[in-house]
């Protein structure tokens, strides 16, 4: 069972009366296994996930996927994560990493916008992105190589302005997630099960 405490208040005013999903996961040796229960409209703050093993690691809510009506026109709005939460220090550790990782990639993607609108050669450096996107200064800083490592709650950038460009950020539990391509165009990285994994 999920519970919205009131110190969650913010989170169960985007689903209170709502159709939501309750989705949750055990992590097992050679992968997942995961069950989604659904959630009638005009539910209180205890959802039920369905499921009573002692072995999830995690769970997730969704509001469920639904018709607006837009411009005079119903069009159907995919379903959208409100909020995920760990049951046990893998879970934890998993839901750290993977969001983590979606920052790296967020980060990946102002690249790839400074390169085409200054039609760049190669990638931007640490100044041109900065330049073209100054408040992610804030938690961006530059890495003097690839294989450096950032000050925690901070995503390191390295680019040698041709085609080698590093993202690196340090997780809760202290472990190096990074996303490198090399002049050769191979990509390195070991969060590839968080970015081209599904999220259930």
């Amino acid at each position: 069972m999920v519970v919205f405490t009131a110190k969650s208040g913010k989170l169960y005013k985007r689903i209170k009366g709502k159709e939501v999903e309750v989705s949750c996961t055990e992590m097992l040796d050679d992968g997942t296994f995961s069950g989604i229960s659904p959630v009638p409209r005009g539910h209180g703050r205890r959802l039920r996930t369905g499921d009573r093993t002692r072995r999830i690691d995690y769970c997730r809510v969704w509001r469920s996927r639904h018709a607006v009506r837009r411009h005079g026109e119903r069009q159907r709005v995919d379903r959208s994560l409100i909020v995920s939460i760990p049951l046990t220090q893998k879970g934890a550790v998993f839901l750290d990493e993977e969001a983590k990782a979606v920052s790296l990639l967020g980060v990946e993607v102002l690249v790839g916008i400074v390169k085409e609108k200054h039609k760049l050669g190669g990638l931007p450096t640490y100044e041109q992105l900065v330049a073209e996107f100054p408040k992610i200064a804030i938690n961006v800083v530059a890495l003097a190589a690839p294989g450096d490592t950032p000050p925690a709650d901070a995503v390191g950038y390295y680019s040698d302005g041709q085609q080698h460009v590093a993202l690196v950020v340090v997780s809760a539990s202290g472990r190096r997630l990074f996303i490198e391509h090399n002049a050769d165009d191979v990509l390195s990285t070991n969060v590839a099960q968080y970015l081209f994994g599904e999220r259930v």
